[in-house]
């Protein structure tokens, strides 16, 4: 059996894993379009502060695909070919396949602002991003950041810790839309502007003019050395679309991660996966998922049967001292509860017997059973929910919790076999 796999990622490593659970001796191949090797994400922004070294990216090492007999090609994948089962590459070479994995995750939306093509406004994305980023840098400068999502938080600490002055420009009311509420954005956005980095939310870059400078909606021109663009991310679909794939809002899978081809599965950022809360498809881009929906690809693709449910947004981030975890809908609705003591709160919202959101703020130790109680649907009476928000703790969760775990039985539908 030929295996491969367009992407080196995340996904891309959970799916040789199952693959391998499943057949140890089929060919795998996977194409390495960014030739960079298979890394995190997530850890760029450490990169760019100087607080990680670049041995640290690596999510597996090359190592790792040596011992799973697993061929990494550096290059593009520029069209697949579904009738004669290849992969055609940007230099001509063409690969054979009899099962095929789209990991090719997403990339950065790119406004159609007049000026952003200035050779000094950077997307924050990839290991190239962040090299480029780096020859950018002047200390004591101005750097803007626009948005203020999971990346445009983490590029303004990298950049303030390389001595810039950051600004965060927001066109929604508050930071972090997609993960805060309002209330929990207040005390995060106050934290940013304690540690000297300014925010302007509802507010909207319109141009960028060769005299470094972003001009706001109302008529503000912010000086800038530097600008990140970090507005959200869009599935990588041209490949899928071009073979002719449904797709949406991300690659279409079913329940086996499987597209509308047989011989062709998808998994990670680019595809679109059932909200367990809502029961909605989504494009849910988040990395325990992204793996787990790789290796449940790996395994089907080698013959097996497994059941992906989906999943739940689920998010943390660390910055300049402050520890967030969030999960469920963010358009959930429903009683809401609030704790907070010095730097430390929790919210949660309650529909029913549900707790279908929860946001904690440098409290990280309860949510793990928070997340496990919104993921399982658990039901718990409110009144429970009312004496545990009074001191939230491991040892304060609600009874129904404690008994519930007694009765959870694994049945299996995140297994291979």
């Amino acid at each position: 059996m030929r295996y491969v796999i367009i992407g080196n990622c995340i996904a891309a490593a959970g799916a040789v894993e199952g693959i391998r659970s499943a057949d140890q001796k089929g060919e795998i191949t996977i194409i390495d379009g960014e030739k960079r090797g298979c890394y995190t994400r997530p850890l760029i922004s450490y990169l760019l502060a100087g607080s990680k070294p670049s041995s640290l990216l690596y999510y597996r090492p090359e190592e790792f695909f040596a011992q799973q007999q697993a061929r990494v090609i550096a290059g593009r994948a520029v069209r697949i070919d579904p009738a004669e089962g290849q992969v055609v590459l940007e230099d001509g070479r063409s690969v054979d396949y009899d099962r095929l994995l789209l990991a090719t995750g997403a990339s950065p939306v790119i406004p159609g602002l007049p000026g952003i093509e200035q050779p000094w406004v950077k997307t924050l994305y990839t290991w190239k991003d962040a090299e480029e980023i780096e020859a950018l840098i002047e200390a004591g400068g101005t750097a803007v950041v626009l948005g203020s999502g999971l990346i445009g938080i983490k590029a303004a600490e990298a950049l303030h810790q390389r001595n810039m002055k950051v600004v965060i420009v927001e066109k929604q009311e508050q930071i972090l839309p997609r993960l805060l509420s309002p209330w929990s954005a207040t005390a995060a956005t106050r934290h940013l502007e304690e540690q000297g980095i300014q925010v302007l939310t509802g507010r909207e870059a319109m141009s960028i003019t060769e005299q470094h400078q972003v001009e706001l909606d109302n008529g503000v021109k912010i000086p800038a050395q530097l600008v990140i663009v970090a507005v959200g991310t869009r599935p990588n679909q041209a490949l899928a679309r071009d073979a002719g794939l449904e797709t949406g809002q991300g690659i279409i899978v079913n329940r086996h991660l499987q597209t509308s081809n047989p011989n062709i599965w998808a998994a990670g950022d680019v595809i679109e996966t059932r909200n367990i809360l809502s029961g909605t498809a989504e494009v849910m881009a988040l990395l325990p998922l992204a793996h787990l929906e790789g290796y449940l690809a790996g395994c089907n693709m080698a013959g097996k049967s497994a059941n992906y449910p989906g999943g739940i947004f689920l998010n943390a981030v660390h910055f300049m001292g402050m520890h967030i975890i969030a999960a469920g809908d963010p358009n959930s609705s429903g009683t809401v509860l609030n704790w907070q003591e010095g730097q430390s709160s929790l919210e949660l919202t309650i529909d029913g017997e549900y707790l279908v959101r929860y946001i904690s703020i440098n409290i990280p130790g309860i949510t793990g059973p928070l997340t496990a109680i919104t993921e399982k649907q658990m039901k718990i009476a409110a009144g429970e929910w009312q004496e545990f928000i009074k001191q939230p703790s491991i040892a304060n969760l609600p009874a129904a919790y404690l008994a519930e775990t007694r009765r959870w039985e694994d049945d299996g539908s995140l297994r291979c076999g």
